[in-house]
């Protein structure tokens, strides 16, 4: 049976792009297709945090970045399982790369002023929730950049061998795990992703590359543990008990 399409609601004018990249595969999970494209809940997994991010006050563009073997999917997203109109893109081998290529898509608007934040959000992580989003949102513009973290106080290093190393001081703060969305001034994560492009830098996150080449001051708001990446099968699992159990739903 076809899925309904779903009805459009009108977009928030705003200065905020979300970026959702959904460059993985389903190896890990055990399945054939990309896992942003998996089922949950009666939604594919990238379609959740899509909706979530166009429920944002201040976010007026969503681009989705997929691999060129993808768009067929990302098309069925658009029409049928988001309630905002996407800006669809191919992306590149890396993270970084598709990230640079999704900003360079803006850039225009960037230049202009028309776009002033960028959040970027893994497809991977499906429950962000609302207040979140928008709590990195917020601190973004407000510090020129923030990411959502979750203290992690379970960290310890490793030593020679099988060994555990010595439990170092204190630094200045805790140290956190970090989510997305991660949200950057825009004009300034171009012109960092630009920098980081020639140099051949290539960092883990959208944060590393802002701390490399950048001198903004990165926030951290705190993050959710519900906002867990789907990786392996049994976190796909665990996300849909937390649906359940929650009584959440897509937008």
């Amino acid at each position: 049976m076809t899925q309904p399409r779903r009805p459009r609601t009108p977009r928030l004018h705003g200065r905020a792009a979300g970026v959702v990249l959904a460059g993985g595969s389903g190896t890990r999970v055990g399945a054939g297709i990309n896992k942003a494209f998996l089922p949950l809940a009666g939604r594919s997994i990238a379609a959740w945090g899509l909706n979530t991010l166009a429920a944002v006050e201040g976010i007026g563009i969503l681009v989705f970045v997929v691999r060129p073997d993808d768009l067929e999917h990302a098309r069925f997203v658009n029409a049928r399982e988001t309630d905002s109109p996407l800006e669809i893109i191919t992306g590149g081998e890396t993270r970084q790369e598709s990230e640079l290529l999704a900003l360079r898509h803006l850039a225009d608007r960037i230049d202009s002023g028309a776009i002033d934040t960028v959040l970027i959000h893994d497809a991977a992580r499906p429950l962000v929730s609302h207040g979140l989003a928008s709590a990195v949102l917020h601190a973004a513009l407000e510090a020129g950049g923030a990411v959502p973290g979750i203290p992690a106080s379970d960290i310890a290093p490793v030593g020679a061998g099988d060994t555990l190393g010595a439990i170092p001081a204190p630094r200045q703060g805790p140290l956190v795990r970090v989510q997305t969305p991660q949200g950057f001034h825009a004009a300034t994560i171009l012109d960092a992703y630009e920098a980081a492009a020639r140099d051949g830098f290539v960092g883990t996150d959208t944060a590393s590359c802002a701390e490399e080449y950048t001198d903004i001051p990165v926030a951290w708001v705190r993050g959710e543990e519900t906002n867990f990446k789907i990786t392996y099968a049994q976190d796909l699992l665990l996300a849909q008990d937390v649906v359940s159990a929650l009584g959440l739903r897509s937008r």
